[in-house]
């Protein structure tokens, strides 16, 4: 007899399928024309919507699909970031490839496509949908990566990111196929019991350590983070604030399903392990990006070093540390989205991503250096913004849960990272221009700009209302307080 599918539960997966469904359709059969700038705006509409949908769905609970597919509170949380990001990201998107030659509809299509892989990777709870739902989201990355045919740097980038992208969904399915071997199942809630019953493994420690260095691929944690310079820098501006934000969002979602719920009772034996690797990621990440010259390589390692700071949270093993991870994701999500919005208007008028030629930006744009300024502030982890309290609350977390050296660590490399980040700033504020000539913001891009700033102020100002959602996100974990 096959389960009851509970429909209401996959609402807006439902919907985003729908969405791309029609958009596709009236791409085939609509005048080119008539549909150039169609299926841009009508995203912007459907993007909107589903937002506006997913925030009267704060209640919807359960599990469908013979238990593969839940929907609780954090499922509903991290659909909510991807839901907002992609706002942005259809927003730089128009914007980069404004220019009529270019085939913006294709990549929309990939955008929603990966929407929806990320998604089902937010409900995943059972190993095989996690593997096919990450597929859905990593494929559309690879051919968004190398989008730019005629740029050497965009086809490098995708095929780096491709072929390490395969390698890491192997070594996924490797993992998975180890766990299977011992405990029967794929099931997360099954594989949960067995762990609070058994002790560890060879077998499953082997599983575990593929399963690891898969999902660090995702989020960008040494030593599987070698893709992540040259894919950030050679990708379109727009695919790089995604990965910075969305592929990182899902790859750490699944670091807290799996460490908090599926493999809990085993977690004496990992927690120091993830300890050890956020300690080296995010000293690797600050070390090296000191000596970057191009911005968007920069933020690449500064990637991996913040990936550093919220694997602290998963290797805290505690309630507090799993909600100071997803607050310090809501952080970086505007902080990282105010900081591409500017790199996309500025790099469009000089045709560059070299740090140098941010020079006497506020010259040029008093509004661009002030957002980059609090981006880069934020990111720096300095008060009163959204990224101090996010890393704050993180040192809080390892510090009770006994990593007090992890602490230490983690706040000499915040110091490293403000001298690299404000050096950035004192290219834009102190060094002489190359030129006067004005940059123009079209309104629609500055009042997106402008929400980020927001965003970055006011989690940082009420730190406590989202600490509050991100623990009540959390709560469906299996944690200690």
């Amino acid at each position: 007899m096959f389960p009851m599918i509970h429909w209401n539960l996959i609402t807006l997966e439902l919907a985003i399928t729908a969405t791309l469904v029609t958009l596709i359709t009236l791409e085939i059969l609509l005048p080119k024309d008539s549909k150039r700038n169609l299926i841009g705006t009508l995203s912007f509409v459907a993007l909107f919507g589903l937002n506006a949908f997913w925030f009267t769905q704060q209640n919807s609970a359960g599990s469908t699909f013979g238990g593969m597919f839940v929907m609780d509170s954090l499922a509903w949380f991290f659909k909510a970031f991807f839901l907002l990001a992609m706002i942005f990201i259809f927003a730089m998107a128009q914007y980069f490839f404004r220019p009529e030659n270019e085939r913006r509809n294709e990549f929309y299509f990939l955008l929603w496509l990966t929407l929806l892989g990320m998604c089902f990777v937010a409900s995943s709870a059972d190993f095989l949908l996690l593997f096919i739902s990450i597929e859905i989201m990593t494929i559309s990355l690879y051919v968004m990566t190398a989008y730019l045919r005629s740029d050497r740097l965009s086809i490098e980038a995708g095929m780096k990111y491709l072929i390490l992208g395969a390698l890491s969904s192997g070594f996924f399915l490797y993992g998975i196929s180890y766990i299977y071997g011992i405990t029967h199942s794929t099931r997360f809630v099954d594989i949960q019991v067995f762990a609070s019953t058994h002790a560890m493994t060879p077998m499953i420690l082997l599983g575990m350590v593929f399963i690891v260095a898969a999902i660090g691929f995702k989020i960008a944690a040494f030593p599987f983070h070698m893709w992540v310079p040259d894919v950030y820098q050679g990708a379109p501006t727009p695919v790089t604030a995604l990965l910075s934000v969305g592929s990182k969002a899902a790859g750490f979602i699944v670091m807290l399903r799996l460490f908090f719920s599926v493999f809990a009772g085993w977690q004496d034996e990992w927690s120091l392990t993830l300890a050890v690797l956020a300690a080296i990621t995010m000293s690797y990440g600050n070390l090296v990006a000191m000596f970057q010259t191009n911005i968007k390589r920069l933020l690449g390692y500064s990637s991996i070093a913040h990936a550093g700071y919220m694997l602290m949270g998963i290797a805290a093993g505690s309630l507090l540390g799993a909600s100071a991870v997803n607050l310090y994701l809501l952080g970086y999500l505007f902080t990282n989205l105010a900081a591409f919005l500017v790199i996309i208007l500025f790099s469009t008028i000089v045709k560059t991503d070299n740090i140098e030629d941010y020079a006497g930006l506020v010259k040029r744009s008093g509004f661009l250096a002030a957002a980059m300024l609090l981006a880069l502030v934020s990111l720096a982890g300095l008060p009163p913004l959204a990224g101090f309290f996010g890393k704050f609350t993180l040192l809080i977390a390892v510090v009770k849960s006994g990593y007090l050296w992890l602490a230490l660590i983690a706040s000499a490399n915040i110091i490293v990272s403000v001298y690299y980040y404000l050096m950035v700033a004192k290219r834009i504020y102190v060094d002489a221009p190359q030129t006067n000539t004005a940059i123009a913001i079209p309104q629609h891009m500055a009042w997106l700009l402008a929400i980020t700033m927001v965003g970055i102020i006011v989690v940082g100002t009420f730190p406590g209302i989202f600490l509050d959602a991100s623990i009540t996100a959390a709560k469906v974990l299996v944690l200690k307080v």
